[in-house]
């Protein structure tokens, strides 16, 4: 029983410090601050858990050595955490000087925590072997006491809820910008941080409950313990490694320039009005009305209502011109080159196709047919999977298969997308139009 409780404490601590190794190691390789953050969390996780291990087997020389940092580690955990999901969710990270505040609470409870080097051994024994259990404390032990109480069950629940707060925020504006800027959501997606975030709290409430009724002294209660922690630390660890760092997209004003000044050579919207503006099978072509303001404009007429201006872009330079020109271009690469069967097409593909910024695509494709980037290829990709599927001889083909000659990276991502914009799986529309 004695050898079964060290090996279930040494698991943690090995697999926490094998999964930042590779964390920091493939960061630093790949140029990726939020996986190499995530390194160093996984890395404090390893100290904390060595400390549980040592504690767990009675090593009090070295629980002696590494108790002066454990305070400050525990400290570290949700602000390294954050930084992680804001290195992740923010294209082209860097760090910058008020990102130390975070710290802060670790490093004024690292000097709070310092009389601890001045106690005697037999003080240090005491407290280690007794904590708060102990009925006679000295004025040196009280006082460390009070430091523990007040780190671990005051600063850290209140950095609990104040990360806690920060990560909703922080994913509720990834999912709208991944969104905005891709077609697809595999690798990218952040949903698993909902599940993560959930589990760490639990987990510190469970902890801390488990710690105030002497978790110590049951025998189910650190083998749970334990294997949470490796479940957690290894969920996390693989996600890290999965998750894509986003790109910077960068605004490219004189190659937008280019675009225009090119198209000027030429009639400002190429091609007969329907293939301007008509969407296959999409209802979204114009009526005749709209078709004679595209006219209008060929003939040097630019009045403000062509297109709908929604408050987002109140303040954008593109006149109504060039976002005729910009949906003409964009309507030949979706109708005629299909390059929404790229299954990582992303805004910037698009802009870079166009000769323009990914502001600009975003604001004509949010104004024209008022979706974001993600629904308006994924529109695409759904009809073109109708198509395949009522065209007959589809049989041929897996439901797989044919997500994938669509674009879509998943049967998951392609089924739910079907299901959303049609109102039926890819099943119940064959059953439908057999």
């Amino acid at each position: 029983m004695e050898l079964l409780n060290k090996i279930l404490y040494a698991l943690p601590a090995y697999q926490s410090a094998a999964i930042a190794f590779l964390l920091i190691l493939n960061g630093i390789k790949m140029g990726s601050r939020a996986r190499i953050l995530m390194g160093v969390f996984q890395f404090f996780c390893a100290v904390y858990f060595s400390f549980n291990f040592l504690y767990a087997i009675h090593n009090y020389d070295a629980l002696i050595a590494l108790y002066y940092v454990i305070l400050p580690v525990i400290l570290l955990f949700l602000p390294l955490f954050y930084l992680y999901l804001l290195a992740i969710t923010t294209p082209g990270f860097t760090f910058h000087r008020s990102h130390f505040r975070h710290f802060i609470p670790a490093v004024l409870f690292l000097l709070a925590n310092t009389p601890f080097l001045f106690a005697g051994m037999h003080e240090k024994l005491g407290y280690l072997s007794q904590g708060l259990a102990s009925s006679s404390h000295s004025g040196l032990i009280s006082y460390l006491i009070i430091v523990y109480v007040a780190a671990i069950f005051g600063i850290l629940p209140l950095q609990l809820i104040l990360y806690f707060y920060k990560a909703i925020g922080l994913y509720r504006r990834h999912r709208n910008y991944i969104q905005d800027h891709y077609s697809y959501t595999e690798n990218i997606s952040l949903n698993w941080i909902l599940a993560l975030m959930v589990s760490l709290v639990l987990f510190f409430l469970s902890n801390q409950m488990l710690y105030l009724f002497g978790y110590e002294r049951t025998y189910f209660s650190p083998l749970i313990y334990n294997m949470v922690m490796l479940v957690i630390t290894l969920f996390t660890g693989y996600c890290a490694l999965s998750q894509k760092d986003l790109k910077s997209l960068e605004v490219k004003e004189k190659d937008d320039q280019l675009l225009i000044a090119e198209t000027l050579t030429e009639p400002i919207i190429s091609g007969t009005p329907e293939n301007v503006m008509a969407e296959p099978g999409s209802g979204l072509s114009l009526s005749g009305n709209e078709v004679n303001k595209s006219d209008r404009v060929n003939k040097g007429f630019n009045p403000s209502t062509d297109l709908p201006v929604s408050s987002k872009y109140a303040g954008s330079p593109l006149s109504e011109q060039r976002k005729l020109i910009i949906i003409d271009h964009l309507t030949t690469l979706m109708t005629s080159d299909k390059i929404f069967t790229n299954e990582k097409l992303s805004v910037e593909d698009v802009a870079a196709r166009l000769g323009t910024n990914t502001k600009y695509v975003s604001q004509v494709i949010n104004e024209r047919y008022g979706k974001n980037f993600y629904n308006y290829i994924n529109t695409f990709r759904v009809e073109e999977a109708q198509r395949i599927l009522i065209s007959g001889g589809w049989e041929k083909y897996s439901m797989i298969g044919i997500a994938l000659m669509v674009g879509f990276g998943s049967k998951s991502s392609f089924n739910s997308s079907f299901k959303r914009i049609t109102g039926q799986t890819p099943s119940e529309f064959v059953k439908s139009n057999s």
